[in-house]
């Protein structure tokens, strides 16, 4: 064999695996949160609660009641991002049930925090997370479901905005910090942390993801392509001007798409899923009060 030949099937072996070890940080975030932050940290009352998805993973979540009473109907599903946990978010959302009053279902997507799983996808099963807790709302507390808005935060916010087209019961949606193109998200990403060019790095990592996934569709979850199907339901997209991760620029993009009504909020000096750090009391106010008017 020829030493430049065999030095080329080494070379397209090292790339291989190299793409490959990418293909896995998408799968498991290599930052995984762990479970610090829990709901009477806040003196909140809650019940844990527990849903299979339909390919029968078992999903660990929080149900909290509004403390106003049973009388309030508005309900809202929490949606967390990648690497992070129902914890995570409750640290910047819990205003919604200590001020705003809400009913809140919060879950661990699959591989997140207490649920089960092994890998995440950043998109396409977690569409399926979220078809069982608005089936855990359906099969146990239906009541909730005429009054029903989502709020998500990163891939929570991409989850939400995909998945709410199949769902008419989400009357109204908050996304912060949503990525726009699935190829668009993993090719920042890897730029960022690892200054990796697209091609062919980061596309031949791609390729291999779906070979792992087995689902030649899984990079095909694009919000961009779902949040037109939102209208005429009402939705709120919040970015960062200092988000590297899903630019300004990227949520304008996917603003654009969407359909009315609709409204966008850019937090100036935010970066990614930062806006409630940076804008604060102004943060709560916006959030409840767009929630307050279309629920």
């Amino acid at each position: 064999m020829s030493p430049w030949l065999l030095l080329g099937l080494f070379a397209a072996a090292g790339l291989l695996g190299v793409c490959y070890w990418g293909a896995g940080i998408i799968l498991h975030p290599p930052l995984m949160s762990r479970n610090e932050t829990f709901p009477e940290q806040f003196g909140i009352r809650y019940e844990k609660v527990s849903f299979k998805t339909r390919d029968g993973l078992m999903l660990k979540g929080w149900w909290m009641p509004s403390p106003k009473g049973s009388s309030e109907r508005r309900t809202l599903i929490m949606c967390h991002g990648w690497g992070d946990n129902k914890g995570d978010l409750l640290k910047i959302t819990n205003f919604l049930s200590t001020e705003a009053g809400f009913n809140l279902l919060y879950f661990d997507n699959r591989s997140h925090g207490e649920s089960e799983g092994e890998i995440t996808t950043i998109g396409a099963l977690e569409t399926v997370d979220f078809d069982a807790a608005v089936k855990y709302l359906q099969d146990n507390r239906p009541e909730f479901l005429e009054r029903l808005g989502a709020f998500g935060l990163s891939m929570g916010a991409a989850v939400a905005c995909m998945s709410a087209p199949d769902h008419p019961e989400i009357k109204a949606l908050v996304l912060e910090s949503p990525f726009t193109d699935y190829r668009g998200v993993v090719r920042r990403w890897a730029w960022n942390n690892m200054y990796v060019p697209y091609f062919p790095l980061a596309w031949i990592t791609l390729w291999l993801l779906k070979l792992r996934v087995g689902d030649p569709k899984v990079t095909a979850y694009s919000p961009i392509k779902f949040v037109t199907d939102i209208s005429p339901r009402p939705l709120l997209i919040i970015g960062g001007s200092e988000d590297r991760l899903m630019p300004e620029d990227d949520v304008r993009r996917l603003f654009a798409k969407a359909g009315e009504p609709k409204q966008l909020w850019i937090v100036q000096g935010a970066k990614h899923a930062k806006c409630h750090d940076i804008a604060g009391l102004e943060y709560e106010t916006r959030v409840a009060g767009f929630f307050n008017r279309n629920l």
